[in-house]
């Protein structure tokens, strides 16, 4: 068994480009004092070579491997490799978005409804370090073991906040194990998640393109410091990875999260609402009509508005999606909360989000592989 005898957590922001692909790999030092990368065991041809061959390796070889051992998040048996020696990541490697995604077990969003625990597992909160205050800001979405989708403005850096961590698995805040109770007859029966997991931030980025005032591009990657691993109430959400799920338009969305309800309180209770689409001409005479200074792009959206439902401030970055036919029934996320108007539902005024079928190319190009 290969020991752990070097961990570089602190340099995991270090980007090195690696025959023609983009990775991210810890620098080391090798047994031989050379500089190396520690990456995945198969990765360094040389020795993965000589760990495959059926003919034992020497004393002396099989003590520099176990010498060259290293240690990577979410990675069971890593070595630090000569970079020659590295190869690139895999096809398989390198499909980023998880297939197995969007799938669902059956006060900030105004007018919402309580969700279930395992109903919305991709749902994450984006915490602050506010003045030295550690507090719960926007909201987010988990599209695959190592990534974030959020908005541009919930990580553009502010002077007295800055990014800290991200909580995955969160339904009731504050309630260290979210239950669900059933009563059959006389006998009641608990199905509960297991406990919420907090993750620090290894990078975060948003489009170069955002420009805050009028809302446009917002959006963002955060990229979380190891791998996650799945569970029954953690798992990625679908992305519109395709033409035909790019194309489609429904005429309802499903908008999930924690913010400031219509009674201007936040919900500790993960809620949702149903928010009919609104065309984006018909929500620019209504913005223009309220004269609030949005200009919509074409790469922007709106929903919601009608019988006083819609997103307000604390629910900036969350998803808003519905179900839509990819390899089955999957949840698919179709827009990024950029501004709600901070009406909370008392001017039925639309919100407004980043399409994210538009944004697919520049999300893809942003995510580097887990390798």
């Amino acid at each position: 068994m290969i020991g752990l005898s070097l961990l570089f957590g602190s340099l995991w922001t270090i980007i090195i480009l690696l025959t023609g692909i983009q990775s991210q790999n810890v620098p080391c030092t090798t047994p031989a004092r050379k500089s190396g990368l520690c990456v995945p065991i198969q990765r360094c041809l040389n020795i993965h070579r000589i760990l495959t061959n059926p003919v034992a390796p020497s004393p002396k070889l099989a003590k520099y491997i176990t010498r060259a051992a290293c240690a990577l998040p979410g990675v069971e048996r890593s070595i630090c490799c000569e970079p020659q020696e590295v190869s690139p990541c895999s096809t398989a490697e390198q499909n980023l978005l998880s297939q197995d995604c969007g799938k669902t077990v059956f006060d900030r969003v105004a007018h919402g409804n309580v969700t279930l625990v395992f109903t919305y597992p991709w749902m994450a909160v984006v915490r602050y370090n506010e003045s030295g205050r550690i507090i719960d800001g926007c909201g987010g979405s988990l599209i695959n073991e190592r990534y974030v989708l959020t908005a541009a403005h919930c990580i553009k850096p502010r002077s007295t906040r800055k990014l800290h961590s991200v909580i995955l698995g969160e339904h009731t805040k504050g309630q260290e194990v979210d239950c669900e109770v059933y009563y059959l007859g006389d006998t009641v029966d608990r199905d509960c998640a297991d406990t919420v997991e907090e993750y620090s931030i290894e990078s975060s980025e948003f489009h170069s393109d955002y420009n805050r005032p009028k809302y446009n591009n917002d959006i963002g990657l955060i990229r979380l410091d190891r791998n996650v691993i799945m569970k029954d109430h953690i798992q990625p959400i679908c992305l519109p990875v395709t033409a035909d799920l790019q194309k489609q338009i429904f005429d309802k969305y499903i908008l999930t999260g924690w913010g400031t309800t219509e009674n201007g309180t936040a919900s500790n209770i993960l809620l949702k609402a149903f928010l009919p689409r609104v065309d984006n001409r018909d929500c620019q005479q209504i913005l223009t009509r309220k004269r609030l200074n949005i200009q919509l792009g074409s790469k922007q959206m709106c929903a919601g508005g009608k019988d006083l439902v819609d997103a307000c401030k604390g629910d900036s970055g969350g998803p808003l999606g519905t179900f839509a036919n990819h390899q089955g029934t999957r949840f698919v996320q179709y827009g990024i909360v950029t501004t709600g108007i901070g009406s909370c539902g008392q001017n039925s005024v639309p919100g407004v989000y980043s399409r994210v079928a538009d944004y697919m190319d520049w999300i893809l190009e942003k995510m580097q592989p887990n390798c």
